[in-house]
């Protein structure tokens, strides 16, 4: 599975594949320049190596256009779907109000979620994650199922609240356990009134999401 594209990546491959698609010839560097906005060639640069190290285009030198996707039919043969961001989830503790409201999506690669699974996206509030990659203001997508195991990352409502840990059965008791060396964030035995809604698929940083066009991969 390709590494997951950061969102300016993502817009610079997507830009790539449609003019491939529709004009026969990839982009050249002021091409691409003009459609980010950008100052620099250096940056367009900078992103196209990140592309072709993250396994997604090649780069033929001494061309104009030397640009080449490097699995050209998964891209003729795939496409997005959109993905709601239902809430925010508590990693630090149950401080978030559960909701089904959202005003935000991201597009996310049909072929990295299989067929049959309600898929929702969630941002993650606090730091008690932190040691399995999940840290504030992280995007959470998590496939929406009750079908889950001990050792699963989860998200769980519990009362009014929503929150994101690793569920541990234990003794017929349900543990909701921090991943973090902090010892301020404490675990979570839960009682009756209780609903865990999903279980994590997984995360992309939250401090590069400056537009809504991602492709995720699974770090399960």
């Amino acid at each position: 599975m390709k590494e997951a594209l950061t969102p300016n990546q993502q817009r610079i491959y997507s830009k790539i594949c449609t003019d491939l698609q529709e004009k026969q010839e990839a982009p050249t560097l002021e091409e691409l320049m003009n459609f980010m906005g950008a100052n620099s060639i250096n940056s367009m640069v900078q992103y196209l190596e990140a592309l072709e190290k993250k396994g997604y285009i090649i780069r033929r030198k001494n061309a104009k256009r030397n640009i080449e996707l490097r699995d050209k039919d998964r891209y003729n043969n795939t496409s997005t779907i959109s993905v709601p961001v239902i809430a925010s989830v508590g990693c630090d503790d149950l401080s978030v109000f559960a909701n089904e409201n959202y005003d935000e999506s991201i597009e996310v690669d049909k072929t990295l979620i299989g067929e049959n699974k309600k898929i929702m996206a969630v941002r993650a509030v606090g730091n008690s994650m932190n040691d399995a990659d999940i840290h504030d203001g992280d995007y959470v997508l998590v496939e929406m199922t009750s079908k889950v195991k001990s050792g699963d990352r989860v998200v769980a409502v519990v009362g009014d609240m929503v929150t994101v840990k690793k569920l541990e059965i234990r003794d017929n008791m349900l543990i909701l356990r921090p991943e973090s060396k902090d010892p301020r964030y404490k675990p979570i035995i839960l009682g009756s009134d209780f609903n865990i809604t999903g279980k994590v698929m997984a995360v992309i940083p939250g401090d590069s999401m400056d537009i809504t066009e991602v492709v995720y991969s699974y770090n399960q």
